[in-house]
């Protein structure tokens, strides 16, 4: 499984996000890490479920998450 960032709108819900996350849940993926200060999350999610989330009207960007890294 593959581990993505998710991006909440800001007109997203406290109770949308909690239906989203056991969705997730419910589909065999799990949560990474829940983001406090932005309304995000980060998840282990099973690939054929990556467009159906992503497409989520609540979600407002969603990408693999890695590692990012400079150049010098």
């Amino acid at each position: 499984m593959k581990s993505y960032i998710v991006m909440f709108t800001e007109s997203a819900t406290k109770e949308e996000m909690e239906n989203y996350k056991h969705k997730i849940q419910e589909s065999g993926g799990s949560i990474k890490y829940e983001y406090d200060i932005i309304k995000g999350l980060a998840v282990f999610m099973p690939d054929d479920y990556v467009q159906s989330f992503a497409n989520d009207p609540i979600v407002s960007t969603m990408e693999a998450d890695g590692v990012a890294t400079t150049q010098n």
